[in-house]
């Protein structure tokens, strides 16, 4: 069997970022998701950190006290722990730059401009770099120096006045959509470009940002506000066009969807036995959606006669989409997700039990396959693939330039 992980073998040679160098300045979760996604697709990721490691190392968990939040978005990843607020750091930086293929930075706006590290300062030496910049409200406009987080970019781009019940408080998004979707349009963003540098037209810059990634998936929200002109509010469960799509509590208190279109909507009353078809409130789309109210009640009724389960396995046979409600422990553990390698368990390869996977399979994705590094763990191997020999290693570490874990052979005594 070849082993995928080694660079040498043919597995590895058809990986489809294979031989792409990312040089990864990021913290938090918006820059490393981006970073996390190229590396799982085969490209060879360098993690630009801190002396004394990226700040997101220190937020432990579990009763072993391990790093894990760091540890599931910083798999595959090399580490070159480097101050680059030191003249020498900043060389050494440049010197991976020139010798990589994308950069992806997620710093405040200008923050690594006045390090001398911003795109329009390595472009000339590096007329072939795609340089990916992530903020919280993007590179220019008025709110381009406010600092940005998920919370925020929901707020601001529209998606916290639509999300939660219509008669309940607000509610974001569970899951940290503005960072792992800007993660998301980073990749899109520097691969697009990477295909431009191969037709031999050069690097580009990418600005991508939390509050436009927010703004940008408001498709029904903006058709109905278009249309209707009444501002969209909170939905719950329902959808904004169509109904029955929602949730409903069965019998034994557990939770399904069903999103009946109108092919399933006979079958949806067949299967629940309520005599519905031929009512005309319910006659069409249209009227399904304008009644939405009464057919969600009248829907709930019959839920209520049987267990979540038993109306799952005559709703799949039917046609009708449903599902039921998981937990994060009961998504884990789904038989589904277990077939598609979704929570891999494999504490000696990744350190952890449980780590999240890519959702792209395909021959040319490697997806996860290596543990996150050590802080430093790869500066003597960098530094010496950049023609630093041991003495100046040495030199380096004791200065306080770069830090990590070393081989034996290049232990210092920092001066």
């Amino acid at each position: 069997m070849i082993d995928a992980t080694s660079p040498t073998g043919s597995a590895a040679d058809q990986h489809f970022l294979r031989g792409v160098r990312v040089l990864d300045i990021t913290g938090a979760l918006a820059g490393p998701y981006c970073t996390t996604i190229l590396s799982d697709l085969g490209a060879e990721v360098i993690k630009i950190e801190p002396v004394d490691g990226d700040s997101l190392r220190r937020r432990l968990v579990g009763p072993e006290q391990r790093p894990l939040p760091f540890d599931l978005i910083h798999r595959n990843k090399r580490s070159l722990a480097v101050d680059i607020k030191s003249e020498r750091g900043r060389a050494l930086v440049k010197s991976l730059a020139s010798r990589s293929d994308i950069l992806v930075e997620n710093f405040r706006v200008g923050a690594l401009a006045r390090q001398g590290l911003a795109y329009d300062d390595l472009k000339d030496a590096c007329p072939d770099l795609v340089y990916c910049s992530i903020s919280g409200f993007g590179q220019d406009g008025p709110m381009r120096d406010a600092k940005g987080i998920d919370l925020v970019a929901q707020a601001y781009g529209g998606l916290l006045s639509v999300t939660g019940s219509p008669d309940g408080a607000l509610a974001k998004a569970g899951y940290p959509m503005g960072d792992l979707g800007t993660g998301m349009w980073g990749v899109i963003g520097v691969l697009a470009a990477l295909l431009r540098v191969r037709s031999g037209l050069g690097g580009s810059y990418v600005d991508v940002s939390l509050a436009d990634t927010i703004a940008g998936w408001s498709m029904w929200e903006v058709a109905d506000y278009v249309g209707t002109g009444d501002v969209p509010g909170p939905l719950g469960t329902a959808h904004r066009l169509t109904a029955p799509y929602e949730a409903f509590t069965c019998s034994d208190e557990a939770v399904l969807v069903i999103g009946a279109t109108e092919r399933s909507w006979p079958e949806l009353c067949a299967v629940l036995e309520v005599d519905l078809v031929a009512d005309p409130r319910f006659s069409g789309e249209y009227n399904r959606f304008a009644h939405r109210a009464e057919l969600a009640e009248l829907l709930q009724a019959a839920f209520a006669r049987a267990p979540r389960d038993h109306w799952i396995e005559l709703l799949r046979v039917a046609g009708v989409p449903c599902g039921p409600v998981n937990d994060v422990a009961e998504m884990m553990d789904d038989a589904q997700y277990a077939v598609r390698d979704m929570f891999p368990c494999d504490e000696a390869r990744f350190g952890h039990r449980r780590i999240v996977n890519m959702p792209l399979i395909a021959d040319g994705a490697p997806r996860a396959h290596r543990r996150a590094p050590l802080i430093g763990e790869d500066t003597a191997s960098l530094l010496a693939e950049l023609g630093h020999d041991d003495a100046e290693i040495r030199g380096l570490v004791a200065d306080g330039v770069v830090g990590g874990v070393l081989p034996a052979d290049l232990t210092v005594t920092r001066g």
